[in-house]
């Protein structure tokens, strides 16, 4: 036995000088032990590995055993066998536990000394940059995979030449509703996927940037298998090899899904809000200019019809006398139409009382949406065989509120359309409110008219006792005593008389001046016409994308009071106009005043409008009627896209206005 063990140790000195070249080295570590772990030799770089000394190596204190983790206790066991049965065994990765107690990633080869069957070489590499290496980039990987889960973007290679997708990464394989583990879709599969409305775009913008070798960008739809619909913006760059070949695209996908919905969202906020103003707008154009309440009504339905793209419009009110609903009006496109007796429900007012949903609808102040009228089984037999005649297909009822009660109904029809969304309901409780304003705007207006012809003749009255009246009597006053005076032939006293009596004229004409004045606009009433014109545009447009300027020519006067009240209300219709109808950026206001005239121009940048379709409605109608009453003359000119521009040209006749 001890004769074995000198032979062994003498072997281990004929390779420690036999190896001494590679136990030198400094790059990897190299050792020579027997069977049963322990170490014999090892250079500095194995111990620098397992952190022990020299003088700890001599002393026996380091042993295969002892430095690995349990774990890889049975690799070693394999490698021992491998080492038995073929005299060499194949490199394994593992861990030493440093004497310091950390663990440390290595990579082992081994084989038997030559001629021996107990003594092993060994070559150590230290693996801890390359663990830490491929720890970094398994954590860039994830940081990737968690950012393109966190924004919706998936990454992805294709080869333009075969037409193969070469690469997907984690997300745009959830983002397309592919499963991974079955690999990378075709192509084929990929444009299945795509809306068949997008698809021969989104093919389009490929080839083209493939035939251009140049970016791209494209926003289309995808359908998933479970009917779900998506909106995705891909964007593709053009790779190139050494010699400048186009060799495949690579890029993004993004689910851009929220985002559309959100701005769906919020146009249909924005188409909310605008039905809303135009339609208060509209309201107070037409109060302002139908004083039947009739036509006020209709022309309101008219815009609500309108505004929903409705088949028809109907205003049904509701009489808590006899518990009746009424059709008040009914409206087809902007027109009235006649009551039709043969629907049910102007057939019998009472009849609302036997269908459940139009009583649930009154007691309950909540909107009835019918989508399908062929298949809704809340429709009664008579009212869908009626709706059916008409065309329509669906219809939606929104109640009119007022105190918290419910004071009618307005139906809106459709024929074939999508199905209502949310936003249209919003919109139909806003406009139904509008109407009840109308309604109570109407009942207002009457009594405030019979109200303001009493008060007007009370003002009068006042008017011509405390000043008129006065004055005339004064004035008779003089004149009698004027005539007393000529009658005793005291000429001085008449004329003093008579010079009385002009003055109580004319204090008296000029407080009927006054009482007139006091129904002119009140901005006039505190500046000149320029800077109330200016003032008021000022106002209307300041916090918006409609930016006004203003240019001025000549020195501005004092003009007529007609003149600066019809001006200003000539300024008022055109930037109205210009906000409702032409969707301007710029609203340019210029006067120039010279000798021979007075030119005052409204021009804006918006869509304009040919001539020839031009149809002057109420506001372009009411601009002419002022400039011929101030015997001026107005022009328009506008043209498709290249905005309108309104020009009011007054002449001085041969007199100083300014």
């Amino acid at each position: 036995m001890i004769a074995k063990r000198k032979r062994g140790d003498q072997a281990v000195r004929e390779s420690r000088e036999r190896y001494r070249h590679l136990a030198d080295s400094k790059v990897f570590g190299f050792v020579i032990s027997d069977l049963g772990g322990r170490i014999k030799e090892a250079n500095d770089a194995f111990l620098q590995i397992v952190g022990y000394s020299r003088q700890d190596l001599e002393a026996g204190k380091v042993s295969r055993k002892s430095m690995t983790p349990p774990e890889f206790w049975a690799a070693d066991v394999r490698a021992i066998r491998q080492l038995r049965q073929r005299g060499t065994c194949a490199p394994f990765e593992k861990e030493y536990i440093r004497k310091d107690g950390q663990r440390i990633p290595v990579m082992i080869g081994c084989a038997f000394l030559e001629g021996s069957q107990e003594n092993v070489v060994g070559f150590v590499f230290d693996l801890t940059q390359r663990k830490r290496a491929e720890e970094s980039l398994r954590r860039s990987e994830a940081y990737l995979a968690d950012a393109q889960r966190l924004t919706r973007t998936g990454s992805w290679a294709w080869n333009p030449g075969n037409r193969q997708i070469v690469h997907w990464s984690e997300e745009t394989f959830r983002i397309f509703g592919f499963d991974p583990k079955k690999g990378v879709a075709s192509f084929k599969r990929l444009l299945e996927r795509i809306h068949p409305e997008d698809r021969g775009r989104a093919i389009e913008v490929l080839d083209n940037a493939t035939h251009e070798k140049a970016d791209f960008e494209v926003d289309y739809r995808i359908v998933l298998p479970d009917g779900a619909m998506k909106y995705v913006h891909g964007v593709g760059h053009p790779v190139f090899n050494a010699s400048g070949d186009l060799v495949e695209f690579v890029g993004t996908h993004m689910d851009v899904t929220e985002r559309k919905r959100a701005e769906e969202e919020l146009r249909a906020s924005e188409q909310v809000a605008r039905g809303q103003v135009e339609v208060l707008a509209h309201s107070l154009d037409i109060l302002a200019t139908a004083t039947a309440p009739d036509k006020f009504i209709g022309q309101m339905l008219g815009t609500i019809c309108r505004q929903l793209n409705g088949q028809s419009v109907a205003l049904w009110l509701f009489d808590e006398a006899d518990e009746s609903l009424v059709l008040r009006l009914a409206v087809e496109g902007e027109n009235l139409v006649p009551s039709d007796s043969q629907n049910p429900f102007v057939g019998d007012p009472s009849i609302w009382k036997q269908n459940k949903v139009v009583k649930d609808l009154i007691f309950t102040g909540a909107p009835v949406i019918f989508e399908n009228i062929e298949t809704d089984p809340r429709v009664t037999v008579a009212v869908r065989e009626y709706l059916k005649r008409s065309g329509t297909r669906k219809s939606v009822g929104v109640p009119i509120l007022a105190s918290g009660k419910v004071k009618g109904v307005i139906s809106v029809r459709h024929g074939d359309r999508q199905a209502y969304r949310r936003e249209e309901i919003e919109l139909m409780q806003a406009l139904a409110h509008q109407v009840m304003l109308a309604l109570r705007l109407t009942e207002l207006g009457e009594q405030s008219r019979r109200a303001g012809i009493l008060e007007e003749r009370n003002r009068m009255a006042r008017d011509i006792h405390d000043t008129l009246a006065q004055g005339f009597t004064g004035v008779i006053m003089q004149l009698e005593a004027a005539e007393k005076a000529i009658e005793h032939h005291r000429p001085k006293q008449a004329d003093e008389h008579l010079r009385r009596a002009s003055g109580l004229a004319r204090e008296s004409l000029s407080e009927a001046r006054r009482s007139v004045h006091a129904l002119r606009p009140h901005a006039l009433m505190e500046e000149n016409f320029w800077d109330a014109l200016k003032d008021m545009i000022k106002s209307m447009t300041v916090g918006t994308a409609l930016h006004s300027s203003f240019k001025v020519q000549g020195e501005v006067e004092q003009v007529p009071p007609v003149w600066q009240e019809n001006l200003l209300h000539i300024g008022q219709e055109a930037l109205a106009n210009t906000v409702k109808y032409a969707h301007a950026h710029k609203f340019g206001t210029r006067l120039r005043c010279d000798p021979k005239e007075l030119r005052l121009e409204f021009s804006d940048d918006g869509h304009g409008f040919n001539s020839q379709d031009r149809r002057d409605g109420r506001g372009l109608a009411g601009m002419r009627e002022r400039v011929e009453q101030m015997g001026g003359e107005l022009k328009i000119t506008s043209s498709r896209g290249k905005g309108t521009k309104i020009t009011v040209v007054l002449p001085h006749n041969g007199q100083p206005v300014l």
